[in-house]
């Protein structure tokens, strides 16, 4: 149970990236000292005028809404409460959370214009193609009241109807997004400096810190969408609106305490997109509280993505891998559209993300897991010599093209060379036509956390597309190849994960492919022989996945077996046995 080398490396390129010399002061707002795991942590679905069914759907903790600013204050201090009071009272009666995200900006009612507030018509956005000046005081002036009257309001509700609120989001320009304006205004007398967006928005954000100082609205948070806060030299490199945005981040972190965070691209719509890795590298450590503070609450929703090509070519496998990649990466709430939740057919990986849920911390998680999984990462050039297969660009089709032939035997295709080598990001996850097993700067590692296996490529070989396409596992695994050596896996669990004061019994879930009839075996170090077998299990070549879960009470994980494993799976004959998932929890859970 030695510490885990994930956290090493992040450490490491915490180091680099220079984010241990930040500053943090919580100064003001709604505080609490003890971030625990919030009761209402899990996944969230959206808002329909239908019954969220959270008794046939137990993993859903609370509802999505958003809340349009036109929608409520109708005239001039005319204001019509029903849509937003309508969810609150569906969540107190169906005992699920709510939160919304305040819509405003292009969202403000049209009789601000007739009020002297000048209309700003853009180009080159998506969507509305005018927006309200933000800087005039007269849209200044009725924003603020608006946000007075929302807290009033909401204060006035009964104390259940309160407690069902989670956080609110407050946004202040173009939905929840950072952008002030969508799209370029064409009189450029329009056109907000980065000073004067931090101003805005620092000053939209005091209005609201006020508005909810009042005693029966303490318990509600606030969420924002904003970057981490930048060092100088970031900061100098900054243009444009994104230096406006920067500004910002700083001054918020440093004048509030920022527990919940908004994060969608990429990690909430997909796994596997081109360029990740960077991401991860950079959201890593505040997420996960690798920079000395804790970890922040974070939440992304899932949109349209599901109907790009990557996603159709099989749903089931799609959520649930997408699921499993948002909490490796430190999504706390992952939002998804109550349409595909309401089918039944991906209840495994919601509930999954649900209750993984801000367990960030080995001491404190009841959970720990590993999904196994081989990734082929064109970028790579250790693992694939650029003597060999050529030069390490994304656009090297050749390149992808000879490491997928190479893992062709064990599943690897590449079904859109095209998005492969040509997109990135979002826009890869919606724009590809089929998934790809290579791919340009990926997160090439299983999915894990506080477990961490040993020597994987010596060990075993990774699997894509494996076992019946109507099981949500088989998009990746990892196997025994005897022919080669290949014949057992180590792993290692995170020394924090089981306290060191009393022995503690765990339940071992591992879910294998039933194929053949051989039997394979999971030892483990215990207290009496550090290659003790925990269970042999013989395969009855279903063809399907299968899980099994086992109780070892003697458990030492002491790091004293084979490779200094704390447990591993052993082939026990010639058979090449296929694994997707371990998945460790506590009998007594310190939450």
């Amino acid at each position: 149970m030695k510490r885990g080398r994930i956290k090493k490396w992040a450490t490491f390129l915490l180091l680099i990236l220079g984010l241990s010399q930040l500053t943090f002061s919580q100064k003001k707002g709604n505080e609490k000292k003890d971030f625990e795991r919030p009761q209402w942590a899990g996944f969230f679905t959206n808002c329909k005028n239908e019954r969220i069914d959270t008794e046939r759907f137990p993993f859903i903790k609370g509802a999505a809404d958003r809340v349009k600013w036109a929608d409520i204050e109708t005239s001039p201090e005319v204001y019509d409460w029903s849509k937003m009071d309508s969810q609150i009272r569906n969540a107190v009666k169906e005992k699920y959370y709510y939160y919304f995200v305040l819509w405003t900006g292009p969202h403000s009612p049209e009789w601000i214009y007739e009020q002297g507030v000048p209309k700003v018509a853009v180009k080159g956005g998506k969507g509305k193609d005018y927006f309200p000046y933000y800087l005039d005081q007269n849209y200044i002036n009725y924003f603020n009241r608006f946000i007075f009257k929302l807290a009033e309001h909401i204060a006035s509700l009964t104390e259940q109807e309160r407690k069902v609120f989670a956080f609110i989001q407050p946004a202040f320009g173009s939905t929840g997004d950072r952008q002030l304006y969508k799209g370029t205004p064409i009189d450029q007398k329009y056109k907000i400096s980065a000073q004067q967006y931090l101003e805005f928005c620092s000053g939209a954000t005091k209005r609201f810190y006020e508005a909810f100082d009042k005693p029966e609205l303490k318990h509600i948070r606030f969420l924002f969408n904003v970057d981490d806060e930048s060092n100088p030299a970031v900061m100098k490199g900054a243009k444009g609106a994104k230096a406006g945005e920067l500004l910002y981040a700083n001054w918020l972190r440093q004048n509030y305490p920022i527990e919940l965070r908004k994060q969608q691209f990429t990690i909430a719509i997909g796994y596997q997109a081109n360029g990740e890795i960077k991401q991860d590298i950079e959201l890593r450590p505040t997420f996960y509280g690798l920079n000395g503070k804790k970890p922040e609450f974070v939440r992304g929703e899932f949109s349209k993505f599901a109907q790009g090509g990557i996603f159709q070519e099989n749903p089931i496998w799609n959520y649930y891998w997408t699921a499993i990649s948002t909490v490796d990466r430190g999504l706390d709430l992952w939002e998804v559209d109550y349409n595909a939740v309401k089918t039944g057919k991906y209840d495994e990986g919601f509930a999954f993300a649900s209750r993984y849920s801000y367990y960030k911390q080995p001491q404190t998680s009841p959970y720990a897991f590993i999904a196994l999984r081989d990734v082929l990462d064109s970028a790579d050039t250790v693992r694939f010599p650029e003597e060999k297969y050529g030069k390490a660009t994304q656009s090297n089709a050749e390149r992808m093209n000879k490491i997928a032939s190479e893992f062709n035997t064990y599943g690897a295709k590449v079904g859109d060379l095209h998005a492969a080598t040509s997109l990135s990001g979002s826009n890869y996850l919606y724009e590809a036509k089929a998934m790809n097993d290579v791919g340009f700067e990926l997160i090439a590692r299983n999915y894990s956390r506080f477990i961490t296996q040993i020597d994987e490529n010596e060990t075993s070989v990774g699997l894509w597309r494996v076992g019946p396409i109507d099981q949500p596992y088989g998009r990746y695994a990892r196997g025994f190849e005897n022919s080669s050596g290949r014949n057992r896996m180590y792993f290692d669990l995170d020394d924090n994960f089981l306290s060191t004061k009393a022995k503690e019994s765990i339940t071992l879930k591992i879910i294998y492919l039933d194929k053949g009839i051989g039997n394979f075996s999971v030892r483990y170090d215990s207290s009496s022989d550090p290659d003790k077998t925990a269970v042999a299990i013989t395969k009855a070549n279903t063809g399907r996945w299968v899980s099994k879960s086992i109780t070892i009470a003697d458990g030492a994980f002491a790091n004293k077996g084979s490779r200094n494993s704390d447990f591993s799976l052993v082939s026990e004959d010639k058979e090449d046995d296929v694994f997707h998932m371990i998945e460790i929890m506590k009998s007594k859970p310190k939450n």
